[in-house]
C-alpha cells in the first residue's frame, strides 16, 4: 500500500528531484525559438576610462551578424537602469550599455546580435574602442583620497554615510570595567551559482508584447525593472522563469538582461544571451569586502556595557542599479547587536564607490557583515579576559522570557531561546571531550581548535522605497478531479518549495502531497509578488499558502455541507473527502473528486454553490507582516524583517603547522526556525549555507589588481569549495515557533553562511593559540597561516 503524505514536520523527499536528476529539466538554455539570434557581449579591458570612440564597421560586415550596437546607439532604446532601493544613499546614473565612461573591467560597452553565438563572439573581437584611461580607484583607501571620482557630479566616492546613536556612548566607555577595540575586515566574494544567467527575448511587433525567459529569482521583480528601464508598459511585458540553476541573490538584477530585451525590440526576432562563467565572474554580484572597527565596553561581571561599530565597505561601480546591494550595509549596522543585549549602541556605516564589479546580494545581505566582526570580537575579548568564549556569551544573551525583544537599533525579534541552543550545541558536539583531545594532541604536535559562533538571521524583508515591497500574494485552486494547485510568484531555484509549499497545503486539505501541484515562474499566470530573497519563503509565501488554503477549506466545507444538507460547523476534511465529523456513512460524506465534477459539470455552480459564494473553486491570500514597521520612531529606527531564526555553530579544525593547511573535521548546528515543516530540506539549505561560509572563510577571494583587473576568472584560479572541504554536518533543532506567523514558521535559507566563517576562524585562532595567532582577515589561506604561525604572531588589545 503507498504511503499518504501529509503533514508538516516530515522529511519528505524532494518531488522535484527526479525531474532534475533524470535530465528532464528544463533550463532556460534548453530553449530554442525559431529564428533565433544570439548575443555576444564587448567588455571593456579597463577599469575607469572615458569611452572616445567605438568602430563597429568591420564587425558589421562579418557575415551572420544581424546588428551591432553601442551604448551610445542604445539611448534610442532605453533609460538609465531602474533603481532597485533607495535608501539614504546616493543612486548613481547608469546604463545597460555604458556610454561616455566606462567604470569597471568587465563593463558592456558594445553589443553584437548574430545568426549564431560563435559568429558573434568573432565580430565582439572586430570592435575597436578608443579609451583614455583614468586611474583607477580600488580600496577603500583609494575612494576616500581619490585620484579621480567615479561620478563626477557627487564630488566625493562616497555612495552611503549613515550614523545612529543610541545612549551616551562615550559615558558608556568611560565607565566600563573593560574595553576593548579591533578591526576586522573580510575579503570580497560571489555565489557562483551553478547556472550562470540566461536571457531570451522575443519582441512581438504586431502585439507589442515582449516575453522574457530568463534564469531570475524573481521574475514579478524583473518585470518590474524591464518596463521601468526601458518605458514600456508593464502589461506588455511577460516574464517566464523555468527551471534556475541556484541564484543565492545573485539573480535578483535586471542589467545584461535589458540589453537582450533591447536587441530583440530592435531587431523584431528572439536573442538568446547565455553568460559565461568569465562573464559571471566580472559582472555578477559581488559582496563583503569591508573593514569593521568594533568597540566593546564591559562591567566586572563581563556584560557589554556599550557597542559602537564603524563599518566601511567597498561597493563597487554601484550597488543600486546593476544590484541591490548598498542597503545591505544599512542592514549590517541594525544588526551588529545580533544576539546579545546591548545597552547602548553607536554606528558608523560607510559605503564607497570603487572600479570593481557591482555590488550586490549573496546569502546574508548584511545580517553577514553584521554577524562576523562581533562573533569574532566575542572570542578575542574572552581570550584577553581569560574566561571561555562560551561564558562570555551566556552572560550576555538575550533570554528567552525577553522575547518578543526589541533591539536596540530597532529590529523586533520574534522568538528564540539561545541558552538552549547553545547548551545543545555543546552537548552535541561534546565540548568537553574535545577541549581534552585538543590537550592530548598538542603533546603529539598536532592543533585542533574548536570555534563557536551564534547565529542570528533576520528573515522576511520588507523594503519601503524599493521593489523588494512588503506583500506576498498565493492562490489556492482545487480542480473539478480534486487535485489542488498553489500559485504564487516565489521561484524555485532549488531551496525545495516544490515539496515544502505542497506540505502545507496537504495539511489543511489533508490530502497527499503528490495530489498537489505548484505553479511559479510566469508573470501572466502567478499573482504579483516577490522572489525567494531574503529568506522569505517560510516567512511570507508560506503564510499567504497557508491563509489561501485555508479559506479554500472554508468554502468548500459550505459547499459541502450544502450537498449534504449538513450544517458545515459539522464536517472535516479527510483523505479526499469531507465528511461529518466522528463518522463513516457514506450519505454524510463527499469526495473532493465528486464535489469538484459536480460544481464544474453535472448539475453545474448553480446548482451546487450555496449563495453568497463566488462561482469557483480557489482562493487568493495576500498576506502582509503584522511585525513590519516602516514609520522611523524617535531615533529613526524601523523594524524591516519579520522572523529572526537563531543558532549556535560549533566548528572543529585541524591546522597543519607546517604548511598552514586547514582541515574542517565537522560542523555541530543547534538550530531554531520556529515551526519546521521539512527537516530533510532544512538540514540541506543549513549545509549549503555552510559551503558558502567556508568557502569565504578559507578559500574564496574576488582579487582585483592595483589596475582594478580582476585577476581571477575561472573555478582554477578562484576556489570553490568541493565536497572535499565540506565536512560532515550535523543539525539540531529547537522549535520556538514565530508570533508573527501563523503557522510560527521562519525562514532559514541563509542562516548557514552567516555564522560559519566566524565559527571557523575562532576554531582557527583556537588551533593556533600555543602560537599566539591573531585572525583578522579572511580569507585563511595557507600561506596566510603559515606566515602567522612563523611570525608567532600576538596581537595587543587596547585596554581601559
Amino acid at each position: 500500500m503507498t504511503e499518504t503524505k501529509t503533514g508538516l514536520g516530515v522529511s519528505y523527499k524532494r518531488k522535484e528531484d527526479p525531474r532534475l536528476l533524470t535530465g528532464y529539466g528544463r533550463f532556460t538554455d534548453d530553449i530554442e525559438l525559431k529564428g533565433m539570434l544570439h548575443l555576444a557581449i564587448l567588455r571593456s579591458p579597463h577599469a575607469h576610462a572615458y569611452i572616445r570612440n567605438i568602430d563597429t564597421s568591420q564587425a558589421q560586415k562579418l557575415p551572420g551578424v544581424v546588428a551591432v550596437l553601442t551604448g551610445e546607439e542604445s539611448l534610442k532604446y532605453t533609460g538609465r537602469l531602474a533603481t532597485t532601493i533607495d535608501i539614504f544613499n546616493k543612486v548613481p546614473e547608469v546604463y545597460p550599455i555604458a556610454h561616455r565612461k566606462v567604470r569597471f573591467v568587465g563593463e558592456a560597452v558594445a553589443v553584437v546580435a548574430a545568426v549564431d553565438r560563435y559568429i558573434a563572439e568573432d565580430a565582439v573581437d572586430l570592435i575597436q574602442v578608443d579609451y583614455e584611461p583614468l586611474p583607477a580607484v580600488v580600496t577603500i583607501e583609494d575612494a576616500l583620497k581619490p585620484a579621480a571620482l567615479l561620478y563626477e557630479e557627487w564630488g566625493d566616492n562616497i555612495q552611503q554615510d549613515w550614523k545612529s546613536t543610541i545612549g551616551d556612548i562615550e559615558e558608556a566607555f568611560k565607565n566600563s570595567a573593560y574595553v576593548f577595540e579591533e578591526t576586522i575586515t573580510h575579503s570580497r566574494y560571489t555565489g557562483t551559482p551553478i547556472e550562470s544567467r540566461v536571457c531570451i527575448a522575443d519582441y512581438n511587433p504586431g502585439s507589442r508584447k515582449l516575453t522574457v525567459t530568463c534564469s531570475t529569482q524573481a521574475p514579478h521583480q524583473v518585470r518590474t525593472l524591464i518596463a521601468q528601464t526601458l518605458k514600456m508598459p508593464e502589461h506588455h511585458i511577460r516574464v517566464i522563469a523555468p527551471d534556475v540553476g541556484a541564484g543565492y541573490g545573485t539573480k535578483l538584477q535586471a542589467d545584461a538582461e535589458i540589453i537582450v530585451c533591447i536587441m530583440a525590440r530592435k531587431l523584431g526576432k528572439p536573442v538568446k544571451w547565455t553568460e559565461d562563467r568569465v562573464e559571471n565572474m566580472l559582472s555578477g554580484m559581488q559582496s563583503r569586502d569591508y573593514s569593521c572597527t568594533i568597540k566593546i565596553g564591559l562591567d566586572q561581571d563581563y556584560r557589554i556595557t556599550g557597542l559602537q561599530a564603524k563599518l566601511l565597505a567597498n561597493i563597487g561601480m554601484d550597488g543600486t542599479c546593476h544590484g541591490p546591494g548598498t542597503p545591505a550595509l544599512l542592514v549590517a549596522g541594525s544588526y551588529f547587536p545580533g544576539a546579545y543585549k546591548i545597552p547602548v549602541y553607536d554606528v558608523e556605516v560607510l559605503g564607497v564607490v570603487s572600479n570593481k564589479g557591482p555590488y550586490g546580494a549573496h546569502r546574508g545581505y548584511g545580517k553577514d557583515i553584521a554577524s562576523y566582526p562581533v562573533e569574532r570580537m566575542m572570542d578575542m575579548v574572552a581570550q584577553c579576559l581569560k574566561i571561555s568564549p562560551i561564558e562570555l556569551r551566556n552572560r550576555n544573551f538575550i533570554t528567552k522570557d525577553e522575547y518578543p525583544y526589541r533591539n536596540i537599533a530597532g529590529p523586533i525579534y520574534d522568538s528564540g531561546d539561545f541558552d538552549q541552543l547553545m547548551r545543545l550545541a555543546l552537548e552535541k558536539a561534546g565540548y568537553d571531550r574535545l577541549k581534552e583531545r585538543q590537550k592530548e594532541l598538542r603533546k603529539q604536535g598536532k592543533y585542533i581548535g574548536i570555534g563557536i559562533s551564534a547565529m542570528l538571521e533576520p528573515s522576511g524583508a520588507a523594503v519601503f522605497n524599493g521593489i523588494f515591497n512588503g506583500f506576498q500574494a498565493a492562490t489556492v485552486r482545487m480542480t473539478p478531479e480534486g487535485g489542488f494547485q498553489i500559485l504564487t510568484s516565489h521561484q524555485n531555484i532549488g531551496q525545495g518549495v516544490e515539496t515544502t509549499l505542497p506540505q502545507i497545503v496537504s495539511d489543511i486539505m489533508k490530502v497527499d502531497i503528490d495530489n498537489i501541484t505548484f505553479l511559479y515562474g510566469d508573470t501572466d499566470v502567478t499573482p504579483y509578488g516577490l522572489g525567494p530573497f531574503s529568506s522569505r519563503g517560510a516567512t511570507f509565501t508560506v503564510s499567504a499558502v497557508h491563509e489561501a488554503a485555508k479559506l479554500l477549506r472554508d468554502k468548500l466545507i459550505k459547499i459541502a455541507g450544502h450537498l449534504l444538507r449538513i450544517d458545515p460547523s459539522e464536517l472535516e476534511v479527510d483523505n479526499g473527502f469531507i465528511r461529518k465529523r466522528g463518522s463513516s456513512a457514506q450519505e454524510e460524506s463527499i469526495r473532493l473528486k465528486d464535489l469538484g465534477n459536480k460544481i464544474h459539470l453535472w448539475p453545474g455552480p448553480y446548482g451546487t454553490i450555496p449563495e453568497g459564494l463566488d462561482v469557483n473553486l480557489e482562493c487568493t491570500y495576500t498576506w502582509t507582516s503584522p511585525s513590519v514597521t516602516w514609520e522611523p520612531d524617535e531615533n529613526g529606527r524601523v523594524n524591516l524583517y519579520t522572523t529572526h531564526p537563531t543558532g549556535v555553530f560549533i566548528a572543529v579544525v585541524e591546522v597543519d603547522v607546517q604548511t598552514g593547511q586547514i582541515k574542517i573535521e565537522k560542523f555541530v548546528v543547534s538550530h531554531d526556525c520556529g515551526t519546521i515543516i521539512n527537516p530533510m530540506i532544512i538540514n540541506g539549505q543549513i549545509a549549503g549555507g555552510i559551503a558558502h561560509g567556508i568557502g569565504g572563510a578559507l578559500m574564496e577571494d574576488l582579487a582585483y589588481d592595483s589596475s582594478g583587473s580582476l585577476v581571477n576568472l575561472d573555478f582554477q584560479t578562484y576556489l570553490c569549495p568541493t565536497a572535499m572541504e565540506v565536512p560532515v554536518i550535523e543539525s539540531h533543532h529547537i522549535q520556538c515557533p514565530s508570533p508573527f506567523t501563523p503557522l510560527g514558521t521562519k525562514g532559514m535559507g541563509e542562516g548557514g553562511a552567516i555564522p560559519s566563517p566566524a565559527a571557523v576562524a575562532n576554531a582557527v585562532e583556537d588551533a593556533l593559540e600555543p602560537f599566539g595567532v591573531r585572525v583578522k582577515n579572511l580569507p585563511l589561506s595557507p600561506e596566510k597561516v603559515l606566515q602567522w604561525i612563523k611570525r608567532g604572531e600576538r596581537n595587543a588589545y587596547a585596554k581601559s
